[in-house]
């Protein structure tokens, strides 16, 4: 099985409830969308050759060269695989064969529009880190079949046992009625499914609207979080 992928690299995992550890990242190329905040924009496209290190070896690879290139990229204080893109989700088929060569944790990095692919691998994904996108993302012109696909998404990798929470980018334009759809239907799935409002970073947000925003989602959700994207705050890949 081959696969598109733009890059190879160990660092910290800047988002989420596991922002500070250190993983192997799997950079996928492709996404279906075009969210104006987007900081991989380079990856929304197939590359002629993915990066490891200071190299550069042909794509597509397949799942044998993805392992090795693990392996060599492992340290002490690594602990998960971390699929992100792009979107990985476009690779079910290779993330299946990469996931049964490997025991150590798969961590997913989602933007959950693809349900269908999630119910091939779900049963692989030991963390899914799982987007909602907003109005104001601007990530595609049919925003309510998006939203749908992506909670539908988000049940599928919690009802199968993932640990999932929710990433949700807050931009200035972002209110509690921009987030309303999102906040009801996590609480609809499961109210204790942790929601990581993420100001995109760096960011001139004022505080009273991001903590305003986290009073407005913790009426309805038991586990609201405030977590910038600390790997553009430290400035590391």
């Amino acid at each position: 099985m081959n696969a598109y992928i733009y890059e190879i690299f160990n660092s910290i995992q800047g988002e989420g409830i596991y922002a500070g550890t250190r993983q192997v990242f799997v950079r996928f190329c492709g996404c279906q969308l075009r969210c104006g905040y987007c900081d991989t924009r380079e990856a929304r496209a197939r590359v002629d050759k993915c990066r490891i290190y200071d190299r550069y070896i042909d794509n597509p690879l397949d799942t044998g060269i993805v392992i090795d290139a693990i392996d060599d990229l492992w340290t002490p204080s690594t602990r998960h695989i971390s699929l992100t893109g792009g979107e990985p989700l476009l690779h079910s088929d290779f993330i299946k064969e990469l996931a049964s060569s490997t025991p150590v944790p798969i961590y997913l990095e989602t933007n959950a529009g693809f349900p269908e692919y999630a119910e091939d691998v779900a049963d692989l994904i030991d963390i899914a880190s799982c987007d909602i996108k907003l109005p104001e993302h601007r990530s595609t012109d049919d925003y309510g079949s998006l939203l749908s696909a992506e909670l539908e998404t988000i049940e599928i990798f919690h009802s199968r046992g993932a640990e999932t929470f929710v990433k949700v980018v807050v931009l200035q334009e972002t209110t509690e009625e921009s987030i309303t759809s999102a906040v009801s239907g996590i609480e609809f799935i499961d109210e204790s499914i942790p929601l990581i409002l993420q100001p995109v970073t760096p960011a001139n947000i004022d505080m009273q609207q991001l903590l305003g925003l986290m009073d407005f989602a913790g009426a309805y959700l038991s586990d609201v979080r405030m977590i910038p994207q600390i790997h553009r705050m430290i400035r590391i890949p």
